[in-house]
């Protein structure tokens, strides 16, 4: 199994940006300790500026339960 690393761009810099302030915000319905993990992970790709197809789905699940939230507000 390959472990192949994606660069991440400006439009999903700005992304990871929103979902990190939408888990800070939501901490203790989502969970302290994950939310921490998962912001943890975010601050790291933000640094090293790509992740691995395993970070990915991570993301994937958190931009999931992000996007369904914001679909409930509209």
């Amino acid at each position: 199994m390959y472990n192949n690393a994606t660069f991440v761009n400006k439009e999903q810099l700005q992304n990871l940006k929103k979902m990190d302030k939408w888990l800070t915000e939501n901490m203790y319905s989502l969970g302290e300790e994950v939310v921490t993990e998962v912001r943890d992970l975010i601050t790291k790709i933000e640094k090293k500026g790509y992740y691995y197809e395993s970070e990915a789905e991570v993301l994937n699940m958190v931009a999931s339960e992000f996007n369904k939230e914001k679909k409930k507000k509209r």
